[in-house]
């Protein structure tokens, strides 16, 4: 297929590589380390490809071509040439994380590979971490901004576990020693947490304990690092809550938010 574009283009017959190191998110996604400034670059699954494939071997005339040859026949987007070149001139000059050249390039190991080694799980033991809320800022305060917690997963059957967990009070936790119980596979993992105290918000804010009654079920997403040495996800509560604002009862989410842990 003749790509018009990709025939006036000044990089048609350049290489291109990786220039900053990388690792996995996940199984599907990858976080690119930038060395010029402090943050992590996380891509949508076209770029992220052609920056896993900016091996400094191909030229972009040789690459386009090889991108096209899996499409099935007839299939090809008359634009994937432009779309290729857009994606590597925002790579290359807007995020900065690869670099054309005359010749061919070999990359060095800490570009190669990713920064760390498939690691293998082992979930039993004591993970320490903190949990975040993500609900209206009315409701916040400075003690739920960052909750720690440790958790012990003391009995792992399989790909299911049991164990408990107890929040860290000075830093706004829910009394009491709770009860966890999930199951996990090579890169996710899922628990509910049932503690054995109440602990509630109002509309105003303001914290509300009850003893004589169990804090409405949490469940925890999320997913291993590539090493399985931290986990990191989001929780939410299984059941939501009747609010009452002036004469109205409204059923709302009674919040979410985002926790990671680390092996002990």
């Amino acid at each position: 297929m003749k790509f018009k574009t990709l025939k006036s283009s000044e990089y048609k017959n350049l290489y291109f590589h990786r220039t900053e190191a990388w690792d996995w998110m996940s199984s599907e996604m990858i976080r690119v380390a930038d060395s010029k400034s402090p943050r992590v670059i996380t891509m949508d699954p076209w770029p992220q490809k052609i920056y896993l494939e900016a091996l400094g071997q191909l030229t972009v005339e040789d690459y386009i071509h090889t991108v096209a040859k899996a499409y099935p026949k007839g299939n090809v987007p008359k634009d994937l040439d432009e779309i290729i070149l857009d994606m590597l001139e925002d790579l290359a000059y807007g995020e900065k994380i690869i670099s054309f050249s005359d010749v061919p390039v070999t990359l060095d190991t800490a570009l190669l590979k990713p920064m760390t080694e498939e690691g293998e799980i082992n979930i039993k033991g004591n993970w320490n971490g903190s949990y975040q809320y993500a609900i209206p800022d009315e409701f916040i305060d400075d003690r739920m901004i960052d909750v720690e917690f440790s958790i012990t997963f003391n009995k792992v059957k399989g790909n299911t576990f049991t164990g408990t967990v107890k929040d860290d009070l000075s830093t706004g936790g829910t009394p009491g020693t709770g009860i966890i119980k999930g199951k996990f596979d090579n890169d996710t993992i899922y628990f509910t947490k049932n503690m054995p105290i109440s602990a509630t918000i109002d509309d105003t804010g303001k914290h509300f304990v009850d003893t004589n009654k169990k804090h409405p079920t949490l469940v925890y997403n999320g997913q291993f690092s590539r090493n399985k040495q931290i986990i990191s996800g989001t929780w939410k509560f299984k059941s939501k809550a009747l609010y009452f604002k002036g004469f109205i009862p409204r059923l709302v989410s009674r919040g979410t938010g985002t926790f990671v842990m680390n092996k002990s």
